[in-house]
């Protein structure tokens, strides 16, 4: 006699379970379910996919920015200000022109950025599991820089827009506005300090962190903390 074997229902109160999301579908709901997207990915983290879009758009980002004259005129402004002799400026200028310049500035965006994700990774690994206690593996944490690094395109984006729209390097989208277009190193740092979409995406890493680790908010807040201090002190020191 064939036997039926019912499953019992979930107890009362049990959070429902998570059904799988595609890569594609989770770079959409970052933006405005986060949540459910850590969830998602909470067994099986994965950042091959953000990491590649968010390599793709800074690539986008440095061949505009390398190929426009802000580089140059930036540059020569600098070897102004030291008091260079006017050959070194001339060669600087024509140096400037080469597309060498622009390949290096493709280049050096796409590998500045992935320093930043597993940097990035490294610092929550480092607070998250040695300091706080928390037995994640080093692939949660990349998985949440890399989606933290997602949401922080919207501000990559907006600042590249507010650079070729301006025609200068220097653009703040914090407080740093109300200070001039190149207010020095302390006020770069409070610019990044308090922009808005800078804080959208370290509070994104934050509440990854807390979901894989099944922690509370602010345990993730904790961990990502260092992280952006570090990174505004680096925004500070590029002057």
């Amino acid at each position: 006699m064939d036997e039926q074997i019912q499953q019992s229902p979930p107890p009362e109160g049990a959070p429902a379970a998570v059904g799988a999301m595609s890569p594609w579908a989770s770079l959409a709901r970052i933006f405005f379910s986060p949540r459910s997207v850590f969830e998602a990915l909470s067994p099986k983290p994965a950042f091959l996919v953000p990491l590649l879009v968010v390599l793709a758009i800074h690539l986008g980002a440095g061949y505009f920015i390398g190929g426009s004259d802000m580089v140059r005129e930036a540059t020569v402004a600098k070897l102004e200000a030291k008091g260079a002799p006017q050959e070194q400026i001339d060669a600087t200028e024509k140096m400037m022109d080469s597309p060498l310049v622009r390949v290096i500035g493709t280049v050096g965006a796409g590998i500045g950025v992935a320093f930043v994700v597993f940097l990035g990774a490294g610092l929550l690994y480092f607070m998250a599991n040695l300091m706080l206690g928390a037995k994640l593996t080093f692939t949660h944490f990349l998985c949440v820089s890399s989606y933290g690094t997602v949401v922080g395109l919207v501000d990559t984006i907006c600042r590249t827009a507010l650079m070729l729209a301006k025609d200068t390097l220097h653009v703040q989208t914090g407080l740093g506005a109300f200070f001039g277009s190149d207010p020095g190193f302390p006020v770069r740092v409070l610019d990044t300090l308090t922009s808005p979409l800078v804080l959208w995406a370290a509070a994104i890493q934050a509440l990854g962190v807390s979901v894989f680790a099944k922690k509370g908010f602010g345990f993730g807040v904790l961990c990502a903390l260092p992280g952006f201090v570090i990174a505004a002190v680096l925004s500070g020191l590029q002057g």
